[in-house]
């Protein structure tokens, strides 16, 4: 079967994980670096934490490929979080502000490098754009629901462009789930922060895996042909 530019995308992206697992496999001052983010000096200064949570949260919701940003909510309220309640709740509104910008800028200049990919997701982006269509009350719950997610939000967002959904609700329900998303990493609800460095990298790099074979399977895999079959069964 002939390969796909997504999944050349996707092997080069596995490759890279690949060798950054083998280089902290060998190396433990990288591991070291890496499982005491929060201790460096940027992270120990709330302003240049929170303006560093802001760039890192946008640049990774303005990449149209799976970037891991959210680690930096956990760096950047940890050392706080023992200090004000309230921090955390700062740290995870600016970070939801961030993905904000990220998703509506890189939405409004047509995800950039998204190209790449987007004559095999065509299809699926048009079934997504007809099921949304057909059911217009389950919009917020969707946008709601991927922006609760670390995923690439464009898989839901560019079908309500098409199909003109209304822009302020499309932003809400956006930044509404981005600071659900960001307030759990914040207050290091489940302990989620364990996989995202600290004190586990192999969790880390697990994550990691997990995120971007999850994202690949969203281009992909035809969901919405699986729910037409599940709901005649």
């Amino acid at each position: 079967m002939k390969l796909k530019k997504i999944d050349f995308i996707l092997f080069i992206i596995l490759t890279i994980l690949t060798i950054i697992s083998i280089d902290l496999l060998i190396n433990a001052s990288h591991r070291d670096a890496i499982e005491n983010i929060s201790r460096f000096p940027q992270f120990q200064d709330l302003g240049s934490g929170l303006f560093i949570t802001f760039l890192v949260c946008m640049i990774g919701n303005l990449l149209p490929v799976p970037t891991p940003y959210t680690f930096v909510v956990c760096f950047s309220a940890l050392p706080f979080r023992e200090l004000n309640v309230f921090i955390p709740l700062l740290v995870g509104f600016i970070a939801s502000l961030g993905c904000l910008v990220g998703e509506m800028g890189g939405y409004l200049v047509g995800r950039g490098a998204s190209e790449l990919i987007s004559t095999e997701r065509s299809e699926n982006l048009k079934k997504y754009q007809q099921y949304l269509v057909d059911h217009p009350k389950i919009a917020p719950f969707l946008i709601y629901l991927f922006g609760l997610t670390p995923l690439n939000d464009d898989m839901i967002t560019i079908p309500l462009g098409l199909i003109k959904y209304d822009v302020k609700k499309t932003i809400f329900w956006v930044w509404f789930g981005k600071l659900g998303l960001m307030l759990i990493f914040a207050y290091n609800i489940f302990y989620i922060c364990m996989f995202l460095g600290g004190e586990n990298w192999i969790l880390s790099i697990v994550t990691l895996y997990f995120t971007v074979i999850t994202v690949f399977l969203m281009l992909r895999v035809d969901f919405i042909e699986i729910l037409k079959k599940l709901k005649k069964k």
